[in-house]
């Protein structure tokens, strides 16, 4: 019988000049990784950087599986994030956004592997987190299945994570929404932007969302 599937996707940041060593680390990871795959422990698994922080996405069976445990030692490495009772190396961020559902194993078994994974960051205008989830998730049951079935936005604090693969998967027939509503601005777009704070360093074209570092990826089928 097919098991469901987790996602998690979860925040790291390393101590003062240890970028490099963290990346480093990250990639020795990837023979262990290989083999969680191989024992469909592991669907799939990514690690994104960007300046001193590190994002891990993964996909499991097993709803205990820890990003401690992909990670392996690496607390001289990385900074213990408070708000706990345990120091911890890694904070959850929160599904916010997403098109397809993992409700089995063989439903969201890939077809192919995907050419590329990609991930983008973003931050919010502090007042307005509660707005930019409030349309996302309208649109997300509105109309469910309109973009690709892999992506998915996730948050920490008012920063987003945005995940996808590519070429991207759109669903035919898409699932079936929970709203029957059709409230989903036109002007999409006109409607976001004023939600985020804008990066005034970024890349021409990444002033809104900004490209992150690939650093290890492990996809199946």
């Amino acid at each position: 019988m097919s098991q469901p599937l987790h996602r998690f996707v979860y925040r790291a940041q390393c101590r003062p000049g240890q970028r490099e060593a963290t990346i480093a680390a990250w990639r020795t990871r990837e023979e262990s990784l290989r083999t969680r795959q191989t024992g469909r422990h592991v669907l799939t698994a990514s690690v994104f950087a960007w300046q001193d922080q590190f994002f891990l996405y993964y996909e499991t069976v097993n709803p205990s599986l820890l990003p401690d445990t992909l990670a392996g030692e690496m607390d001289d490495l990385l900074e213990s994030w408070p708000g706990h009772a345990q120091p911890r190396r890694f904070v959850p961020m929160m599904d916010i956004f997403h098109c397809g559902e993992p409700t089995s194993e063989e439903y969201w078994r890939r077809q192919t592997p995907p050419e590329q994974v990609r991930a983008r960051i973003t931050r919010l205008q502090p007042e307005m987190v509660s707005s930019y989830i409030f349309y996302h998730y309208q649109m997300q049951e509105e109309k469910p299945g309109s973009f690709d079935k892999y992506c998915l936005i996730s948050i920490h604090e008012n920063l987003l994570f945005f995940y996808q693969e590519y070429p991207p998967v759109v669903e035919s027939p898409p699932r079936t929404g929970k709203l029957s509503t059709k409230n989903t601005p036109a002007d999409w777009h006109g409607t976001m932007f004023p939600h985020f704070l804008l990066w005034d360093d970024a890349p021409a074209g990444e002033e809104i969302w900004r490209g992150v570092e690939l650093v290890l990826q492990v996809s199946g089928l």
